[in-house]
């Protein structure tokens, strides 16, 4: 591997550490495919254990050790403990190269001290990992730790264990041109179920996709558009839309007839939805922008489906998104309201007799079965047909929370 691998995912780590997203980063666009996976693989692994990182660090280097350094020992110390690939004497030799050219020569030797002392203890400072608090095992925020361990008691570790885990790809079928046992085979995939398919070569999958025979999405988003039970010729609205995988999953089930309503707050993300409908042969959905929040008068006791994905923690899915892990639960308490006032709205649009899934991809009960039961305590006339929480060490491989109701009258 080059030094390009390492210093690109220093730096891309050094700005996902300052409030980047890390599926957004793009200092890897000039890399080799080797050196991508490579510099991918330690910005991102260095990111989900940061917290064990730095605990081991602050006994070895100084509070008021400045972030850029901070971070670039962050990245060989995460080779060190956890790339079993990487010779030890490798991530020690390159991050001080790196030092030498981003810093200076004094810089270098204390880079090469700490990662140096650091491989002649490795045994210990597993054990001290071992025997530290959970949320510095997983490396989590110690309060978002406590609220999930509130809330899942003796599951807690396996819960936070599986976000280091990693997951396949999940693509869903468009069953309107082909079968999943066909893509499953030209892709090398698994086919799960008549519409599912989970696959470990992701760019394989990736290179097809313009056929319009599939789209990514996770297993859990594909079991709440099951739940939906959406048929031909129904009247959907999916009041938080974008980026589009429950309304195209939707339309599919529905063979492309009858009405799909798809909005969302930010009209930049509708050209998403668009496009991808396009690619797919789907000509039923019309989008539009539009604040959830705010009742659309028009359209009450129109649908026989709503679509209801609110905006949420992502607690689920911090597998691939680590930097939730890092957030206090005071971070999530504003999402609260805006999820009771959306769910209100969208049960309004509800024929008689109508079905509704609320969801999210977060396992936070304050955002899942507290606000369902708030609901239910507000609102007369609908009834809770189904209710699950997907926790990521299940078989979805991600942590989801759907529940099916019905407007009675």
């Amino acid at each position: 591997m080059t030094d390009n691998a390492r210093i690109a995912a220093y730096k891309a780590f050094l700005r996902i550490n300052d409030g980047a997203f890390s599926n957004l980063i793009s200092d890897f666009s000039k890399l080799s495919d080797i050196d991508r996976a490579f510099a991918e693989a330690i910005a991102i692994g260095t990111l989900e254990r940061k917290i064990t990182l730095e605990f081991v660090l602050s006994s070895r280097i100084k509070s008021d050790t400045k972030n850029n350094l901070k971070a670039l020992l962050m990245t060989g110390l995460y080779q060190i403990l956890y790339m079993d690939r990487v010779p030890d004497s490798a991530a020690c030799d390159e991050s001080v190269n790196i030092a030498k050219l981003l810093f200076d020569k004094s810089t270098a030797g204390f880079v090469n001290a700490v990662l140096r002392g650091i491989c002649r203890d490795k045994d210990a400072i597993y054990k001290e990992i071992g025997s530290s608090e959970p949320y510095i095992r997983f490396s989590a925020s110690k309060e978002l730790y406590s609220l999930l361990n509130s809330q899942y008691g003796d599951k807690t570790e396996e819960i936070f264990n599986a976000f280091f885990g990693k997951s396949n790809t999940a693509l869903r079928v468009n069953t309107m041109l082909a079968t999943s046992e066909e893509i499953a085979n030209e892709i090398d995939g698994t086919a799960i179920s008549d519409t599912a398919i989970v696959c470990e070569n992701a760019k394989k999958a990736l290179k097809l996709i313009e056929s319009g025979r599939f789209f990514v999405q996770g297993l859990a988003s594909q079991k709440a558009v099951a739940l939906l039970g959406a048929e031909s010729g129904h009247t959907v609205i999916d009041v938080c839309a974008c980026p589009g995988g429950k309304t195209l999953g939707a339309a599919i089930d529905m063979k492309n007839k009858g009405r799909i309503y798809s909005f969302d707050l930010h009209k930049n993300k509708l050209p998403l939805i668009e496009k991808s409908a396009k690619r797919l042969g789907i000509d039923i959905i019309t989008t539009e922008a539009h604040d959830a929040r705010q009742e659309r008068p028009e359209l009450i006791g129109i649908a026989d489906r709503v679509i209801c994905d609110v905006p949420c923690s992502g607690t689920g899915v911090m597998g691939s998104k680590p930097e939730i892990k890092y957030k206090s639960p005071q971070d999530f308490e504003g999402l609260y309201p805006t999820q009771r006032a959306i769910l209100s709205n969208a049960a309004k649009y509800l024929k008689a007799g109508g079905i509704m899934v609320y969801s999210t991809c977060s396992i936070n009960k304050l955002e899942n079965e507290f606000v369902i039961k708030e609901f239910f305590a507000s609102n007369k006339g609908y009834s809770l047909i189904y209710e699950e929480t997907c926790l990521p060490c299940g078989s979805e491989r991600e942590g989801f929370y759907m529940a099916k109701i019905k407007r009675e009258f």
